[in-house]
């Protein structure tokens, strides 16, 4: 076991950064996503139907992915784990929110 990181707390930071960017980034997309979504009327136009279909498969792919990475490393560093096991979630939620806002 890694009993670096266990006992400095530093190899916490980038999962810790991962939550935050997570919990700051989701809502907008939510709020990005709905805006669009009503705004653009019914039924839904092409944009909208690929924006609608991105949004279930990049969940699907993002989360199958953390699982994944829970499985396959080993908890030796649980700080390690957890990053990697963020990671996808975190890169399609600050993605997406990048790619709706604009930033």
């Amino acid at each position: 076991m890694n009993t670096t990181s266990k006992t400095s707390g530093s190899g916490w930071l980038r999962p810790w950064m991962q939550l935050v960017e997570i919990t700051i980034s989701t809502p907008i997309v939510i709020s990005y996503r709905t805006a669009q979504l009503v705004l653009g009327g019914w039924p839904p136009n092409a944009k909208e139907r690929r924006e609608l279909q991105r949004m279930v498969t990049e969940k699907a792919s993002a989360f199958g992915r953390a699982g994944y990475a829970a499985v396959v490393n080993p908890p030796r560093d649980t700080a390690q784990l957890v990053g990697k096991v963020l990671a996808p979630v975190h890169q399609s939620v600050s993605g997406n929110r990048r790619r709706l806002v604009g930033h």
